[in-house]
């Protein structure tokens, strides 16, 4: 499974558009496949035959497992090991790399605390944080982290300060609405539709 977007570390195959027995050429479009950003078309990298097909349509592999054989013209299909690969097999096996994103936090804001309300539940916060809203009256169980592990930080503290103080009573009013709204039955004609890579992406 060759690697068709930089975020890519699966695919699907959506469509092969050449048989097993099928001869290819360096360049021939042999499959469509689902990433998670599009339907890209897969190209031949070696000219051949396609010997042996191991990921159906509607199978999904990650980047550099064995999907395919691809033998030379020339070559007896009968002497070849077509059986499906082990778990794990990759034959490229490349690297994915991910970058890690780093957050740049005041060294007064960066130990984490667990602060103990009145109500008994617990809030993480850094120790600056913490300060602040105490100084300005704020209740931090109102406030929603952005920090690590979603803790609030000093950001978060500002942010709620400068919030209208209607924006509480409006969520709350919108939420009471939406769950006031009765569930719909489900019918006969109610079917579970498998996710797109794509859709699976835009979902998250």
């Amino acid at each position: 499974m060759p690697k068709l977007s930089d975020t890519m570390t699966e695919g699907t195959i959506a469509k092969w558009l050449k048989s097993e027995g099928d001869a290819i050429e360096v360049g021939d479009i042999i499959a469509e496949v689902e990433t998670d950003k599009a339907t890209m078309e897969m190209e031949a990298f070696e000219d051949g035959v396609l010997a042996k097909i191991f990921v159906p349509e509607g199978g999904q592999s990650a980047v550099g497992s064995v999907i395919a054989v691809v033998a030379e013209e020339d070559e007896d299909l009968a002497s070849l090991d077509l059986s499906a690969p082990a778990a794990g097999t990759s034959s490229a096996a490349p690297a994915v790399e991910e970058a890690e994103a780093t957050e740049n936090i005041e060294e007064s804001d960066a130990e984490e605390v667990s602060v103990t309300l009145e109500s008994g539940s617990r809030v993480k916060a850094s120790p600056l944080a913490r300060k602040i809203a105490k100084s300005k009256g704020l209740d931090l169980s109102l406030i929603k982290g952005t920090g690590p592990g979603g803790r609030i930080v000093k950001v978060d503290v500002e942010k709620a300060e400068q919030a209208p103080a209607s924006a509480p009573q409006a969520a709350s009013a919108q939420t009471s609405s939406i769950q006031g709204i009765p569930a719909m039955p489900a019918t006969a004609e109610d079917k579970v539709v498998k996710l797109t890579s794509m859709r699976k992406i835009i979902a998250d």
